[in-house]
This record gives structure tokens, sequence and C-alpha cells, in this order.
């Protein structure tokens, strides 16, 4: 064990030292103390996985695209909730149920925020849960943003998961379904991942018109959307969408160049 936390320290040491100045072996293994021969073999690993990379024929090692990844993607999700909570926030206490975001990875959704109400019955915190993207208005929102060739690449997995009596899993009838949702703006799901859960889900909008997040309110069939007119809710929903795809795009404006948004 204590072999394998020092590899890991002295992988970190090497990166960190190449992100911060690109250099050669020899100049690395001075900068973190470690043999030239030490260097080399962790280096040559790295760049088997993508962390590092040669630049040129210089000699000189830099951070690979791997790490650049990673990067970008936890800014991303991070500058998605960021923006996400305020609005979060007021459609949950407009709608007085739990409210979240969720994006696509691969054939599920992945809930990235909640923010939740007052109630004493409420849904467990699904932060971090995946799901098949049909059995939840979210994943069928995100679905409906697909290009085509995604969509049928899904389709092509049947079948597909059905989690309950309502859960609509024939290709067929999710085809017709995503039509439906491009046409309305929004989805609806009643007990389709679970009998007692009712779900409304919108898309978020980046400037080029792409599908980047859904915004979703659910609660206990019992309760919601209960009384209220559906359609306000899902309207409502709607509009919080539209107003993060908003925000989004105009936080990436003010950012300087090369930022993240």
């Amino acid at each position: 064990m204590a072999g394998t936390v020092q590899s890991v320290d002295r992988a970190f040491a090497v990166l960190r030292q190449v992100a911060s100045a690109p250099a050669g072996i020899s100049e690395i293994a001075r900068a973190v103390g470690l043999p030239v021969s030490t260097v080399a073999r962790l280096l040559t690993t790295l760049e088997s996985v993508g962390a590092v990379v040669r630049i040129g024929d210089t000699g000189t090692w830099g951070i690979g695209g791997g790490i650049r990844d990673l990067a970008d993607a936890v800014d991303a999700s991070e500058s998605l909730v960021t923006h996400a909570r305020p609005v979060l926030t007021a459609l949950a206490a407009a709608t007085n149920e739990t409210c979240g975001i969720s994006v696509i990875d691969g054939d599920e959704v992945v809930y990235l925020d909640h923010v939740e109400t007052a109630h004493e019955v409420t849904l467990r915190d699904w932060t971090g849960a995946r799901l098949p993207l049909h059995v939840v208005s979210s994943g069928l929102v995100l679905l409906a943003g697909k290009p085509a060739t995604s969509v049928s690449a899904f389709l092509a997995g049947a079948p597909l998961t059905r989690c309950t009596d309502r859960t609509v899993n024939q290709p067929a009838g999710i085809r017709r379904r995503l039509v439906a949702i491009r046409r309305a703006g929004y989805a609806w799901t009643i007990g389709e991942f679970d009998d007692g859960i009712t779900s409304v889900a919108a898309p978020v909008v980046d400037a080029h018109g792409a599908t980047i997040a859904a915004l979703h309110c659910h609660g206990p069939s019992y309760r919601f959307p209960g009384a209220a007119d559906a359609d306000a809710v899902a309207a409502r929903v709607v509009a919080a969408a539209a107003e993060l795809g908003a925000s989004i795009r105009f936080g990436a404006r003010r950012l300087p160049r090369g930022a993240q948004a």
C-alpha cells in the first residue's frame, strides 16, 4: 500500500510540474527531486493515459488532452450548477416542489443538483444518480435534443428497461413521444420510473441551439401537479430553463477570451 501511495504522490508531483512549466525529463526530475529514470517511467505511463504529451521533437513534456478534458468537464458542470442554483430556488418556490438540473451521459441522465421545498414528504436526493433516458422527463427532454443518429443508436439497445407498467420502452412509442416533446418544448412522466412520482422537464439550450441540460420539477403523484394547472406548471419550467440558458450565454459573453462560462 505504501508503495502505491508513493507512486501516486510522485505522479502528481510530475503532473503539477509539467502543468506549471513544460520541460524535459532532466529538468522535471530536478524540480521534483526524483531520479531521471523514475521520472521517465512516470512520464511514459502518464503518456499512455493521455495525461501528458511530448511536444514535437524537442524532448519537452506538457499536459495532455486527457487532463484538459477532465478539467473542462469539471469546470462545465460546476459552472452549470452555479448558474442553475438561483433559478432552481425560484422555481421550487413557485411550484412548491423539488426542482433539479441534469445532463446526458451516454445512455443515461445524470442529476447534478436539486433544491427542495419545505414539504415534510419529499422525494430522495437524486444528486449524482444515473437513470435510463427514457424513464424520466429530464432524460426524455435530453434525448429529444439529440441528433437522429444518436436517438437511433439509443433505441437500438432495445428491449429497453421497463421500470413500471407505465414505462414507454418500445422504440416506435419513444420516437412518437420525442416528436411531441420537441413540439411542446417540455415532457411529463407520470409513474414511469416509479409508480408514485410525477415530473416535468424542459431543455436548457445554448447559443447554438443545442440542448446542454434539462431542468425538471418533480413530486409525489398524489400531490403534483395536484389542483395546479399542469400547462401552467410546465410553462414555469420552460421559462426557468430559458432563463438559465440565457444566463449561461450572457455569462459566456462576459468572460475573457478562453475562459470557461
